[in-house]
């Protein structure tokens, strides 16, 4: 069951990875678009730093599932 969890989590990681470049470049045109002065900043640093704390959450599930799986936080 865990291994299958761990693949689960695999998945989602390439899958957040791709979002995350995704939306950074995203938010690039939007602040190309809309200029560093005004609204169209905050909505690029907003995406940003939702895209980049996505992704630290989904890595940080992976790494739990990979420590639960090499013995290293011992299963209750």
């Amino acid at each position: 069951m865990l291994h299958a969890f761990d693949q689960v989590l695999t998945a989602m990681a390439y899958a957040a990875s791709g979002c995350c470049l995704f939306a950074i470049i995203w938010a690039g045109v939007v602040l190309m678009v809309e200029g560093a002065e005004g609204r169209g900043a905050g909505r690029a640093r907003s995406a940003v730093l939702g895209a980049v704390a996505g992704l630290v959450l989904v890595l940080s599930a992976k790494g739990v599932a990979l420590a639960l799986l090499r013995g290293i936080v011992p299963i209750p």
